[in-house]
């Protein structure tokens, strides 16, 4: 049973976690495409902006504490009650939230000028007036995205992963396409917005089809359906706080990012995104798939979770230390190959880079973060969270205030970490003393210490590679080729190959270093 449920949990990873990765991949090229029609200036922030505005509440009303408070309580439902109970809490649910959405949007029709300043009030008047009629489009983006949430909630409890993954691949795929138009025949940035509300609308009649297929349906609004629907709520508003608190501290990173000159904001955008590309592929999968599996396990056997958080933590550690050592290192490259052009200077690389840079340094906690909160929603805890994500958000605002005069993008970055790796700390010390979990802080560390040693000659053989490559293509080839594979898209020709080359040593050299991962193993 444990292997087979091991075995399930490591395929779905996979299965998300290669959806996710073609979403990114997907979402690299749109964003490669964008910084050419938009570039870094007044435009590019103006609309970042408002698609930020309905992103944001996405991360409440759809994948984010919506979520983290729904998935728990459905599966419970299925399990116990069956379907019809889960239809009739699901019609219920889609009654309110998005009642609730929908009178937000109103008002953000009704007042965009003043839903843009809440958000990014050290905008000038001209970024603004570029702002409004995108966000007056892509404000409905919402409503689609977060009545897909509420179908995904239902999916995960019948164990099926697939179409939520698929459903950022169809979104990209659209924007990708409204991209290519603007480009190639001129279409206004107002088209490029209808695409992006179109490829939601696509996705989400995506999971209506499947939702049926697995037997739920319209159900009725009954008293015992109300009965959930407060329990749901109970959860919901404290994990409003606590789930959404990667895109709280984004958003007031975001608002002080107003301030800084115009292109700061583009920057600390493109920043976070390319972070999120290593934690949507792995974490936000593996967390995905483990928050039904935990409320599962702490039905049944409550102190197994102890040894599920440790070999999560360790297999987080394995997957996101050496990437965020790679892409340090080439993060530079990134900017210079893909995104230099007219309206991209190559001297604001430097900056980008160091914002990127201080995004990365925080990816062990953003992702193990991922699994915590999900652990304490799978025990239906969701008053820690809430503490944790007002100490986060402190902590953010005043390391934001305090390193922005000095490292203006990259402190606000800065900030950002530092506020993740601050409630990683306070998520696990509430857990061993909230919750009794044994933390294993000795078998952690010693995992880590082997992994040292092993990253010391592995990552150093990378570079020298790397660096050795790099200077014989300009010592043999034509110095055209040379500088194609070198600083521009070829680069990438054969350093993908090599990098993925880095994890394949890793891993199969992983027991000589004395690496056991329970998920892989």
């Amino acid at each position: 049973m444990v292997h087979s449920a091991k075995r399930s949990i490591v395929k779905k990873t996979i299965e998300i976690g290669a959806s996710t990765f073609l979403s990114r991949m997907l979402a690299l090229a749109r964003e490669i495409f964008q910084a050419r029609l938009l570039g870094v200036g007044i435009i590019s922030d103006a609309f970042i902006a408002a698609y930020k505005f309905p992103n944001f509440l996405r991360k409440i009303f759809a994948e984010g504490a919506l979520t983290g408070a729904f998935v728990p309580t459905i599966v419970s439902i299925v399990k116990r009650d069956g379907k019809k109970s889960a239809s009739d809490l699901m019609t219920l649910s889609f009654i309110v939230f998005e009642g609730i959405l929908f009178f937000i949007c109103l008002l953000v029709l009704w007042k965009p000028y003043w839903a843009l300043k809440i958000m990014v009030w050290g905008f000038s008047e001209d970024q603004i007036a570029y702002a409004i009629p995108f966000l007056r489009i892509l404000i409905l983006f919402i409503l689609f995205v977060s009545s897909s949430a509420l179908l995904t909630g239902a999916l995960q409890a019948v164990h099926h992963f697939l179409v939520p993954a698929l459903s950022s691949v169809v979104l990209n795929i659209f924007y990708l396409a409204g991209l290519l138009g603007c480009l190639w025949y001129g279409w206004s940035l107002n088209v490029l917005c209808m695409f992006i509300v179109a490829g939601s609308a696509v996705s989400f009649l995506l999971h209506v089809f499947v939702y049926f297929k697995y037997h739920f349906t319209i159900g009725s609004v009954t008293p015992q359906a109300w009965y959930s629907f407060k329990h749901l709520i109970k959860k919901f508003i404290p994990s409003l706080f606590g789930m959404s608190i990667e895109e709280i501290n984004m958003f007031i990173g975001s608002t002080i990012a107003s301030f800084l000159p115009k292109g700061s904001y583009t920057l600390i955008y493109y920043g976070a995104r390319f972070m999120g590309i290593p934690l949507g592929v792995f974490a936000v999968a593996f967390s995905s798939i483990l928050l039904p599996h935990f409320t599962r396990v702490g039905m049944y056997a409550p102190r197994r979770l102890s040894f599920y958080l440790l070999e999560a933590s360790k297999l987080v550690l394995w997957v996101t230390v050496p990437a965020t050592l790679l892409m340090s290192m080439i993060g530079d490259k990134i900017y210079l190959t893909l995104f230099v052009s007219d309206k991209f200077p190559v001297t604001r690389v430097p900056e980008a880079t160091s914002i990127f840079i201080a995004y990365m340094l925080g990816l062990f906690f953003y992702s193990l973060n991922k699994i915590l909160l999900n652990l304490y929603y799978s025990m239906h805890d969701t008053r820690v969270p809430m503490v944790t994500s007002m100490i986060s958000v402190v902590v953010d605002i005043s390391m934001s205030l305090m390193l922005v005069g000095f490292f203006h993008g990259t402190g606000i970055a800065l900030a950002n970490t530092i506020a993740g790796m601050a409630q990683t700390i306070v998520l696990l010390y509430a857990l061993h003393r909230r919750h009794n979990f044994t933390l294993y802080a000795q078998y952690f560390l010693e995992f880590a210490w082997r992994y040292v040693v092993q990253l010391a000659l592995v990552i150093p053989l990378f570079y020298g590679i790397y660096r050795g490559v790099s200077a014989g293509l300009f010592a043999v080839a034509q110095p055209g080729t040379a500088l194609f594979l070198t600083n521009k898209i070829g680069l990438w020709l054969w350093l993908v190959p090599l990098l993925v080359g880095v994890f394949a040593v890793l891993y199969a050299t992983r027991r000589t270093f004395g690496l056991r991962l329970h998920f892989l193993d």
